[in-house]
């Protein structure tokens, strides 16, 4: 699977049969808003500022502000624009001259947002913005990066080889969708790069490198699992693995960073669903060109919780737990085929990666979770991909 607007995830998501030249410093730049509430306010909110809000098109993500409104990234047709949930109403606040998706939403203090933008076949498309009202601006072409370096294939252990991207509809070659972002600092942002199974560090003067390589899921027996397999022009043979596919990014209050996969197809012997195969990685906060590997283990990027299936999103918590998105025991095929699942799970964990309890289940189809001022755990639902009458739901989790 290789879809997941899928045609952002999918890049995204490159999931199977499945990030800007600032003119200033964080610290010079203006409110977005005139004033912001005091946490008081916020708490004597209506039950109806709190949702749901529908939106007209797709979204992949939503994000916190410091001022206590929710940030969504809606893809209306060829309009891509971040909308603002604040007092009970919903408000657009920037218009994005993409031609591909919004994808993830990395807010940068008060008033500056970081933005990708959804990848293409071959790694045409792809971007980092910074975002602020009534201006946006590109600051990292993701998908250049990917293009000339392809790290999954050209770098670490070399496990990818491109002519296996040749599946699904996609060309042999470089495959890039920078899914979800964080921001590192105001000017450094984390991205998780699903298409291209890495995570990338992009400044806004430009500057790309690899932060981390994700490898392939293992078998029983520590390998890492097949797909299928394809010929060079001498007609030798290349096994072409199951994908890791990050889609999900968080940094902790310790600096670590948190990445999760969604994990792509598997071959139909195996089943096709990735079920139980998705982790979450644990990356040191000084790390740079590192690989995250069960078969060659690295200190600074520990597996820090396995045996999950597809996760979507990561989030820290105000009290510092590990919140984690996963869809049902379909994986993301379920958001392809209308009928056969819709569920979702959000667990919470310690940042050493136990379980403390399972906060939500049987959600539909979640694909995004923020936490406001006052603590609210919100969730985006309904991400089908346009396959139902579903619109994507914004609302605070009761």
């Amino acid at each position: 699977m290789r879809t997941f607007k899928i045609n952002s995830m999918k890049r995204s998501i490159q999931i199977c049969a499945v990030v800007f030249i600032s003119l200033g410093l964080i610290s010079c730049e203006h409110e977005m808003y005139d004033m912001e509430e005091n946490e008081e306010s916020l708490a004597m909110r209506n039950k109806g500022d709190y949702g749901p809000f529908e939106f007209p098109g797709t979204v992949f993500d939503i994000a916190s502000a410091p001022d206590g409104s929710i940030f969504v990234g809606l893809n209306e047709g060829q309009s891509r624009s971040v909308q603002s949930i604040k007092n009970g109403k919903v408000s657009s606040i920037m218009k994005v001259n993409s031609t591909s998706d919004i994808n993830g939403l990395a807010p940068i203090g008060a008033g500056n947002i970081f933005l990708s933008t959804a990848g293409a076949d071959r790694a045409l498309e792809g971007e980092l913005y910074r975002v602020s009202r009534g201006n946006s601006r590109m600051v990292a072409d993701l998908a250049a990066f990917e293009r000339e370096f392809s790290p999954d294939a050209l770098a670490g252990p070399q496990w990818k080889n491109q002519l296996c991207e040749g599946i699904d509809g996609f060309t042999p070659g470089p495959q890039n969708n920078p899914y979800k972002v964080a921001a590192r600092s105001g000017n450094t942002a984390i991205v998780a790069d699903a298409a291209g199974n890495t995570v990338l560090s992009a400044t806004t003067n430009g500057n790309i490198d690899w932060l981390a390589i994700l490898t392939p899921p293992v078998d029983e027996t520590g390998e890492w699992i097949v797909r299928w397999d394809t010929e060079d022009e001498t007609g030798e043979s290349i096994p072409c693995y199951v994908q890791p596919v990050p889609t999900a990014v968080a940094i902790g209050p310790d600096g670590y960073i948190y990445v999760g996969e969604l994990t792509g197809t598997m071959s139909d012997e195996d089943g096709t669903f990735p079920i139980g195969l998705s982790r979450v990685w644990k990356i040191s906060p000084d790390a740079n060109n590192v690989v995250c590997s069960q078969t060659d283990p690295s200190a600074d990027c520990e597996l820090l919780i396995d045996g999950l299936t597809s996760v979507i999103d990561l989030e820290i918590s105000p009290d510092g737990l590990l919140y984690v998105v996963e869809f049902d025991k379909s994986s993301w095929f379920a958001s392809l085929i209308p009928g056969i699942a819709s569920g979702g799970v959000i667990s919470s964990y310690d940042l050493s990666g136990n379980l403390v309890e399972e906060v939500a289940s049987n959600l539909s189809f979640p694909s995004a979770i923020a936490f406001d001022k006052i603590g609210n755990l919100w969730v985006l639902e309904n991400n089908d991909i346009g396959i139902s009458d579903l619109k994507p739901t914004v609302r605070v989790l009761d």
